[in-house]
């Protein structure tokens, strides 16, 4: 595929609000994983803004702190979410059941998971390509893909971004599907925004990307990936989204312990994988999305 490189990124997490490639005081000590506020009024308008939930609030915060310069005119706003806006979901289904007559459809209208980038393109007065992906855990692996292809056939200011939010509910619904109190404590939530093109402000590309609705072997997956890329493996730092990959001599780090386990932690994890690279620490850096039990994600970044 053509170097995609990464101009910008911004994101908000259980570690903070990230902005730029300069990250610092990663912490891996963290009690629980709710994304920290942030001062919204910076870049929302107040009214809009008491209307909104988390995941709107934290994919505009982003979304828009990379598009503050007014010269930039999206070629196209592709958003991947996982779960979608959860809340919006939660209160629009419960004013339906406790509420006779007619129920108040703004609930109902945010709680479309494509509301996150329709919002974006009604605060950026944008027309342009306009996509939301929503294939659960590789939401944003199909988001990024949309976003090569765009290049691909012209599209140069891409606005890229992945979110998802936690509510208690998910706790409940979750422990009746079997998960133990053990995975449950672990979810997390988080935004994170993308400026490509083809301009190398940065020297940070995406390389290759792929993602596999079954996968027996991650670590074979994996290998044949990095082959078919000639990475060296001494020079290369795995990012893992779930557990650390067990059987290779690769330096690992997992974003369970920085800020849980989210359907699109994907997205932050090309963040700090952005870091490493602008820093020269390592060569190339592969994001393997491993929190599916079947399925596998990989996103390959590397530096010029």
């Amino acid at each position: 595929m053509n170097r995609l490189y990464i101009r910008q990124a911004v994101s908000i997490s259980a570690q903070g609000f990230w902005e730029g490639f300069s990250l610092q005081d990663l912490r891996d000590d963290l009690l629980g994983f709710k994304a920290a506020d942030a001062d919204y009024k910076t870049v929302i308008p107040a009214s809009p803004l008491r209307r909104m939930s988390k995941i709107t609030k934290m994919s505009l915060l982003c979304g828009l702190s990379i598009s503050r310069d007014p010269a930039v005119d999206w070629d196209a706003i592709i958003v991947g979410t996982g779960l979608g806006n959860l809340a919006d979901t939660e209160k629009f289904l419960m004013n339906s059941l406790s509420q006779t007559g007619l129920v108040s459809p703004t609930a109902f209208t945010q709680s479309s998971h494509n509301t996150l980038s329709g919002q974006l393109a009604l605060q950026l007065k944008n027309h342009g390509y306009n996509m939301t992906h929503v294939q659960r855990n590789f939401s944003f692996e199909n988001a990024l893909k949309d976003a090569a292809l765009q290049f691909k056939f012209g599209a140069n200011n891409i606005l890229l971004g992945a979110a998802d939010e936690h509510i208690p509910l998910l706790d409940s619904l979750a422990k009746d599907a079997g998960y133990s109190d053990e995975e449950i404590s672990v979810f997390g939530e988080g935004a994170s925004f993308f400026h490509l093109g083809e301009e190398r402000s940065s020297n940070v590309f995406v390389q290759d990307i792929s993602s596999q609705s079954s996968a027996n072997n991650p670590l074979n997956a994996l290998d044949e990936f990095l082959h078919k890329n000639q990475v060296d493996k001494d020079c290369c730092l795995v990012i893992s989204t779930g557990d650390k990959l067990h059987g290779t001599t690769m330096q690992q780090r997992s974003m369970t312990s920085l800020a849980g386990k989210y359907m699109t932690s994907s997205g932050l994890a090309m963040h700090l994988g952005c870091s490493f690279l602008a820093k020269k620490e390592f060569r190339q850096v592969v994001i393997v999305n491993n929190s599916s039990t079947k399925g596998l994600g990989l996103i390959l970044l590397s530096h010029e």
